[in-house]
């Protein structure tokens, strides 16, 4: 029967990792790093840290938010072609879902559009998807209300003209024609608003500290960087496109929230909750439940997704999240390693 070691004598006997070792794998990442170029990006790191990785986004990690984009392109081709196009002839299932599908287009018209885009606005706000943020939702409604303003102008005309009043729109006549034009510029905005948004966030990592910069559009700017000392854990989340293709999402959490987001139920605008407003009336309520009924959104707590709290859409994630469990191992010391002192009988 073998003797029992005291604890301290079995972990000192456990295998430990030399520094050299352990650093080999930090050190093949520092050959493909520009020191001067990292530093003249990110002004605050300081002279006592060694840049070791640098990225950015992938472009392929914005793909959701191009597919918005393509979804609401087909909806306005979809009521393009439904003003002109003829319901099919002949029987079956399929003949009856698309003449369907024409009629409601052709009879609806520009209040289908408006109310289909609203669906697609609430739905996508409430999901709360990484396309649910306030760029997006902004966008979703401009592109909702600009056939309806449009529209408004005529009947507005048309009617002035039967009440002797001289308003004329300052737009041309609608026709379905300009759903195929304001489709086509819906898209390409949100398309040259995305390729902004990911080059606006910078990441950095040293060999004491995680950097994030975010600078979109010259006003939306944050800069933070996180000590390995504070690094309470991490997460690497590649999504099933991410694994194909090579991307995902590295959160770092610390003890004081950092990496973590609370999506409220609800909206407050402006006071606390001991503010006593008085409730709006008559027009003001309706528009204040209708923006209080799309900014609705459920309540939960979940890691930040937001490329300005992690390393969002990265390249490699799971080189990367291996190369900070290496820092702060070479930073803190290696999880799991303590010493004890044996008890004295």
């Amino acid at each position: 029967m073998s003797p029992i070691l005291p604890a301290a004598k079995v972990l000192s006997e456990a295998p430990l990792v030399e520094p050299s070792e352990m650093t080999e794998y930090i050190d093949s990442f520092g050959t493909d790093v520009n020191d001067s170029a990292v530093r003249d990006a990110f002004p605050e790191i300081t002279d006592s840290e060694s840049p070791v990785w640098t990225s950015g986004p992938s472009m392929l990690s914005m793909a959701d938010k191009y597919i918005l984009a393509l979804s609401v392109l087909f909806i306005h081709i979809a009521f393009f072609v439904g003003a002109w196009k003829d319901a099919p002839d002949g029987e079956g299932q399929a003949n009856f879902l698309y003449s369907l599908a024409i009629w409601l287009v052709d009879t609806t018209g520009v209040l289908g559009f408006v109310v289909t885009m609203l669906v697609l606005t609430k739905v996508n706000h409430f999901a709360n998807f990484s396309t649910s943020g306030r760029w997006t939702t902004t966008w979703l409604l401009a592109s909702t209300m600009v056939p309806f303003s449009w529209k408004l102008m005529d009947f507005l005309e048309w009617s002035g003209g039967l009440l002797g009043t001289e308003f004329s729109s300052p737009l041309p006549e609608w026709n379905y024609a300009w759903f195929l034009f304001l489709g086509f510029a819906s898209f390409a905005m949100m398309v040259v608003f995305t390729l902004l948004y990911q080059r606006s966030f910078q990441y950095a990592i040293t060999d004491k500290r995680i950097h994030i910069r975010k600078k979109f559009l010259y006003f939306d700017t944050s800069i933070h960087a996180i000590s390995f000392q504070k690094v309470e854990n991490l997460k690497a989340d590649p999504t099933i496109l991410g694994r194909i293709f090579g991307f995902g999402n590295v959160h770092i959490i610390t003890g004081s929230g950092v990496g973590l987001q609370v999506d409220s139920l609800g909206v407050s605008v402006g006071g606390g909750a001991t503010d006593i407003k008085e409730a709006p009336k008559g027009a003001m309520r309706l528009l204040s439940m209708f923006f209080g009924l799309l900014t609705k959104q459920r309540n939960r707590t979940v890691m930040a997704t937001d490329p300005a709290d992690c390393l969002y859409g990265i390249r490699k994630p799971m080189r990367i999240y291996r190369l900070i469990n290496e820092l702060i191992d070479k930073n803190v010391g290696p999880a799991g390693i303590e010493e004890e002192t044996p008890s004295s009988e």
